[in-house]
């Protein structure tokens, strides 16, 4: 008899870890419709939710109301977790792989399954070689793996990864234009997901 379970592991109803996960549940739950076909909510409207939550913790400004705004909307997403939760266990029956196709932890995996937070740019500088930058940032607790993204604008930014799954100690750009302001963004994860990206950095390659 199968008695695994799908699990929130959510020890509070922190905004940014609601927020982590309601993500990673989507992504998961939107690549796998196959499995999930009729989730309640549909992921129009969790994806909606979540997109909201987002909005709401980025214009936090210290404010009562805007923090009170955030709670709210964080309990908002976090029932709608629950309600998934329960659809994902009644479709999975027990089988631990579909459970984890879902973005949910499975009540046997351990619990330390945490998105890393932020990631943060202390500095960026000229390269060992003409036209390359080297980033330098600060370790993110949790992270294994770091993807970077630059743009030549943030009016209307289109953002290109340029290193995907790198080493915190190799973040180096080549090949860029010598002159050209180009904006660069770090984002910090592991296996279980990228965390939010870094504030944007400027830099011209000499």
């Amino acid at each position: 008899m199968k008695t695994n379970t799908a699990v929130l592991h959510l020890k509070s109803k922190e905004p940014q870890k609601v927020y982590q996960l309601a993500g990673k549940v989507n992504t998961n739950m939107v690549a796998n419709a196959q499995i999930f076909p009729t989730p309640n909510p549909t992921m129009v409207e969790f994806s909606a939710e979540t997109t909201k939550l987002d909005t709401f913790i980025k214009a936090k400004d210290g404010s009562k109301p805007k923090n009170q705004a955030i709670l709210d909307q964080a309990d908002v997403v976090y029932m709608m977790l629950k309600s998934l939760l329960t659809y994902v266990n009644t479709v999975a029956d027990g089988e631990k792989a579909i459970i984890l196709l879902s973005g949910f932890d499975c009540n046997n995996e351990p619990t330390e399954h945490d998105i890393p937070g932020k990631a943060l740019i202390r500095r960026v500088e000229d390269g060992s070689i003409a036209c390359s930058v080297k980033i330098y940032a600060e370790p993110i607790a949790g992270a294994d793996r770091y993807k970077v993204e630059i743009s030549t604008s943030l009016s209307a930014p289109e953002w290109k990864t340029v290193i995907d799954f790198g080493a915190l100690n190799k973040l180096v750009i080549m090949n860029l234009i010598r002159g050209q302001e180009i904006f660069i963004r770090i984002t910090a994860g592991n296996r279980h997901g990228w965390g939010d990206h870094s504030e944007p950095v400027a830099f011209i390659p000499r």
